[in-house]
Formats: C-alpha cells, structure tokens, sequence
C-alpha cells in the first residue's frame, strides 16, 4: 500500500517538474522573435520602433569575425533607469537576437554570443525612462553561421 502511495506521490511531482519550464515560456515574444523585419520586432518588442542615436550605449564587438556562428557582443551603458534591451542583426533572417528586461536596480550590462548569417550590422535598443535609444556597427563575417551556407563555404 505504501509502495503505491509513493509512485503516485511520484508521479505528480514529476509531472509538476514537466510543467514548470512551460509557465517559464509563457513570457516569451514569439512574435518580436518571428518578425522578418527590424522594425517589426521593435514594435513588437517595444510596442514602436522611433529610436534615437545614443553614444551612451557601447556596443563592442569585432568589425571582422572569422566564423559567424559564435561572435561576442558586449553592451554596456550609463543610462538611466533601463528597463528593456534588445539585440537585432540586420541582415539575419529573423533580426531578433536577444530580448532582455532588467528590474528596478539592476546594472544593464549584456555579455553574449551571436550568430551572423552574413556580414551584417548589429543594433542594440534600450529602453530607457521611456524613450527608445540605439547604437549599431557593422561586422564583417568571413565564414557564414547559419542557413545554407554553413558548411564551411566562404560567404
């Protein structure tokens, strides 16, 4: 009788484990992600795409990266209260890279690796106090990181 007790115990506690990653999905833009052009995602994202130029984000990443399959972006910046950041490659088929919301007294400081179909610029938005702001550069890939060409090919 106990031993019944415990694989039904069981039981549910490892469908509420299953369960648990789909209520951390629940939050995820499917449709920023999706969206085919930049400013689509942006107005998915942010809920509108006007962004203004701001030297305050730096944006450091190679201007040439061998491969594009693993090219580091970091971001950082001075400006206050941000709520959101996003990470767009222009010329992906899908720009969205990354999507991120900071809390309240949080440092808005991004470390990560992207993936580059081609040479491309890359764009990062913050929202910022309200206001959309960007900075971008362009990288140089020598190597393509996804779709038909990575197969080793030159691009």
């Amino acid at each position: 009788m106990h031993r019944r007790l415990f694989i039904r115990r069981l039981g549910v506690a490892a469908t509420a484990l299953l369960l648990a990653p789909l209520q951390a999905l629940a939050n995820w833009n499917r449709r920023a992600f999706e969206s085919p052009a930049i400013d689509a995602a942006l107005t998915e994202a942010f809920g509108r795409s006007d962004t203004v130029r701001a030297l305050e984000i730096e944006l450091k990443l190679p201007t040439t990266a061998h491969l594009g399959e693993l090219v580091p972006v970091m971001v950082l910046t001075h400006l206050p209260k941000v709520t959101r950041l996003a990470l767009l490659v222009h010329d992906n088929p899908r720009p969205l890279a990354a999507l991120i919301e900071f809390g309240p007294n949080t440092l808005p400081e991004l470390a990560a690796r992207i993936r580059l179909s081609k040479s491309s610029e890359v764009s990062v938005v913050l929202e910022s106090d309200g206001q959309l702001f960007r900075n971008s550069q362009p990288v140089q890939i020598v190597l393509s990181g996804c779709g038909p060409g990575s197969d080793g090919a030159v691009s």
